[in-house]
């Protein structure tokens, strides 16, 4: 539990990565660009030192001293990312989770792995893989490459969603992968026509190069382009949302225009999770950004359909829970913005997380208190 001022909060992480990138499972040069590019991420993201090693292979000293000790995480949902063109055993897949939440009993929430684009057979076994390793939802994820458009109008997805939601999956995350993009709301003036500030992506660190087998000389040397994530017609995903009333359906922050985002909110088993927008919430220079984001979340959403999400390992999610509970809309905003009350940070930290998968109270991560001067 994380305790602040006498108020306590139930902490759930809705988007945790549990992934393997390091040099000897990446499948040559586009593994190897894909894994400069988190690591790149997790520099501009976390600003921390952490040692290379824990950024490319999340290991359980790391989940359990970065997101169960010092992130005052009580439960974290794993989502998985298969892209197994890309790495040799694959990234992140469920299989592996299901091994960590056995060896961390209490700790995680899995989600399983769906790829639209795989077709039917790709989906072949699902509901019993939900009931094998107690499933709670499932991730929407490429199993080949990053970057394509998935298809969700398929007669086939929507009857092995109902299949996996009666088995106990009833939770569906859309655009939760690893963000390899810049903050959403420049790529939602970049989408509107205006300039992109920041100018060129930076030049990836020299300690995140990826080198040659024997050799201590970088595979590349001029800057590496982002990856990009996957996209859906909106179209598409509302019908399917409309079909599947009793599913609940998690999409990321910015895996949409704030405004066709934010109109999603009609359909009443639409859900957001914040790990787009959250590394910003204390950036000086974003202040502004940020507060609009989730101003604008809030009044479309209500408190009550936005969940905690960090994104571990690309951020560790202990600065970002002491700053959301602690959070104010600045001063310029004040007047527009409703400023958030315990309860409603109470609801987005944990209480809706838990009850979409059916969290119990029960066991938790030590107490973490914290006074504020």
């Amino acid at each position: 539990m994380y305790v602040v001022d006498g108020e306590t909060y139930l902490v759930v992480d809705a988007q945790v990565h549990a992934w393997d990138a390091s040099p000897h499972n990446q499948a040559g040069p586009a593994g190897e660009l894909f894994a400069a590019d988190l690591l790149r991420r997790h520099r501009e993201l976390d600003g921390s030192a952490v040692p290379l090693p824990e950024v490319e292979r999340v290991t359980e000293d790391g989940l359990s001293r970065d997101v169960f000790g010092g992130g005052c995480v009580d439960r974290a949902v794993l989502q998985p990312v298969v892209l197994g063109e890309l790495f040799v055993l694959g990234f992140s897949p469920v299989a592996w989770h299901a091994e960590l939440a056995a060896r961390m009993p209490g700790k995680f929430v899995l989600s399983g792995e769906l790829d639209p684009d795989a077709g039917q057979p790709g989906a072949r076994g699902i509901a019993a893989k939900v009931r094998r390793w107690d499933m709670r939802g499932l991730t929407f994820c490429e199993s080949r490459r990053p970057g394509g458009r998935m298809e969700l109008r398929e007669t086939w997805l929507r009857r092995a969603l109902a299949r996996c939601a009666a088995s106990g999956a009833g939770v569906v995350h859309l655009g939760v992968t690893p963000s390899a993009g810049p903050a959403p709301w420049r790529r939602w003036r970049a989408a509107a026509g205006q300039r992109r500030p920041g100018g060129t992506p930076p030049r990836l660190p020299s300690w995140a190069e990826p080198v040659r087998s024997g050799s201590a000389l970088p595979v590349r040397t001029r800057p590496v382009q982002r990856v990009a994530s996957a996209g859906f017609d909106v179209a598409q995903f509302r019908e399917l949302a409309t079909a599947l009333p009793r599913t609940s359906f998690v999409l990321g922050a910015g895996c949409l225009p704030a405004d066709q985002l934010c109109r999603l909110a009609r359909l009443p088993n639409v859900h957001v999770v914040l790990t787009d927008i959250l590394p910003w919430i204390s950036a000086t220079d974003a202040r502004a950004d940020f507060g609009r984001a989730l101003g604008e979340l809030l009044i479309a959403y209500g408190p009550e359909r936005l969940l905690f999400g960090s994104g571990y390992p690309l951020v560790r999610p202990g600065r970002l829970v002491a700053q959301f509970a602690s959070y104010r809309f600045p001063d310029e905003l004040r007047g527009r913005y409703r400023d958030l009350d315990a309860d409603a940070r109470r609801a987005i930290l944990g209480g809706n997380a838990a009850r979409l998968y059916g969290i119990e109270g029960g066991r938790m991560a030590p107490s973490v208190s914290v006074r504020q001067g």
